[in-house]
């Protein structure tokens, strides 16, 4: 449990959290949902997983601005954490970004 607050704190540690969910739903609706769709004939899973990638989106977006109105993001770093997510994989190779940038954060205190 402290643990959940601890990341719930950090903004970095939100947004982090905030890309693996939206990258997690963006390859579920690319690589599972959209397939069932049209190959199997299941429109019903994209009705449902549709929505939830939407707020996964949203909250990224939320966490992205969150972050860069506090400063100290150059432009190049704006721009690559806000294109990840509209890249497959693209938040999950940036997380290993993000954790870098946190830990010189936390190292710089």
């Amino acid at each position: 449990m402290d643990t959940v607050r601890k990341i719930l704190a950090d903004p970095i540690s939100r947004l982090r959290l905030a890309g693996l969910f939206e990258g997690s739903t963006l390859l579920f609706l690319v690589l599972i949902a959209v397939p069932m769709k049209h190959l199997a004939g299941y429109p019903a899973i994209v009705s449902a997983a549709g929505p939830v990638h939407g707020l996964a989106f949203v909250f990224y977006v939320v966490c992205l601005f969150d972050n860069l109105s506090g400063g100290g993001w150059s432009p190049r770093e704006m721009l690559r954490t806000g294109f990840a997510c509209l890249v497959p994989f693209g938040t999950f190779i940036n997380d290993r970004y993000l954790a870098a940038k946190a830990a010189n954060q936390t190292a710089g205190l």
